[in-house]
């Protein structure tokens, strides 16, 4: 099953940094699992496999069931989610959470480097 990392570690970072600064040094602990950053399919923990809460959420369930067959990091896979997310971006419609999310997400997966897959096997690649 995959999980976000990415979406999942900046939200650990941003958690963290909301609980404010502290002078004595924190004891070193692996964090828990981050929870689900929106509806049922985006971020970690979806394990449940339930049906998406909205357009969001069907975005981030087509990209995990994506790289459920193309692999992990498949440049197919995140270009069709930043298309998806890029729509509810600018979709006038789309309430102002949901775009605020959803900008959240395009803008992780646009700075993350995709993996080609092909005949001369898997390489890095831009979007």
């Amino acid at each position: 099953m995959f999980r976000l990392p990415p979406l999942s570690a900046a939200l650990v970072v941003l958690l963290t940094m909301a609980g404010g600064a502290s002078a004595a040094p924190a004891a070193v602990t692996t964090p828990p699992a981050a929870p689900l950053f929106h509806g049922h399919w985006c971020g970690a923990g979806d394990e449940n496999r339930a049906a998406p809460v909205d357009a969001l959420d069907a975005a981030c369930r087509a990209h995990d069931l994506c790289y459920e067959q193309r692999g992990r990091g498949a440049c197919t896979c995140d270009k069709a989610f930043l298309k998806a997310t890029g729509r509810l971006i600018t979709n006038p419609k789309t309430d102002e959470t949901l775009r605020s999310k959803a900008a959240t997400a395009n803008s992780l997966f646009s700075a993350t480097p995709c993996v080609e897959t092909g005949r001369k096997g898997a390489r890095a690649a831009r979007r």
